[in-house]
């Protein structure tokens, strides 16, 4: 068992490999209570490393090979869209409103660029529109929730 990092664990009643810190308690596929000495398939250190390790440890042997070059060529696809946490969203919402809690997108603008987040303006609204925080006046203008 690793120290670090995260482990694929094979069920022994089932057959099936899974990720997990340690060696895990119980098979998410089938339920069942796993030894202490579960079989550990492969030990990595980040998450897609155990995303690409789980899906080779499950498919047949002939085509694992052919897999993993995939997997590991559209690892990009898997990567995550930096977006901010719904916690750090009203936070730059509130530095952008003004004393009537108006946000416009030229006030948005010189806070995505201080917190240094690549996240498009109009992205930004879109979301905190979605998750009820700013409520649409007009087409540049915005009330914020608080």
């Amino acid at each position: 068992m690793s120290g670090a990092g995260w482990n694929v664990i094979r069920c022994s009643a089932c057959s099936t490999c899974h990720g997990h810190r340690k060696t895990g308690r119980s098979c998410p596929h089938c339920g069942q209570k796993l030894p202490s000495d579960a079989e550990i398939v492969a030990t990595v250190a980040t998450a897609a490393e155990l995303r690409i390790e789980v899906a080779l440890a499950n498919t047949p042997e002939e085509l694992r090979d052919m897999l993993r070059k995939r997997l590991e060529k559209n690892d990009a696809l898997f990567q995550p869209e930096e977006q901010i946490s719904f916690k750090g969203l009203p936070k730059l919402l509130l530095d952008a409103k003004d004393e009537h809690g108006i946000v416009t997108r030229k006030s948005i603008i010189p806070i995505l660029e201080k917190s240094g987040n690549s996240l498009d303006v109009q992205d930004l609204i879109d979301l905190a529109e979605s998750q009820g925080l700013l409520v649409r006046l007009n087409t540049d203008c915005w009330q914020l929730l608080e």
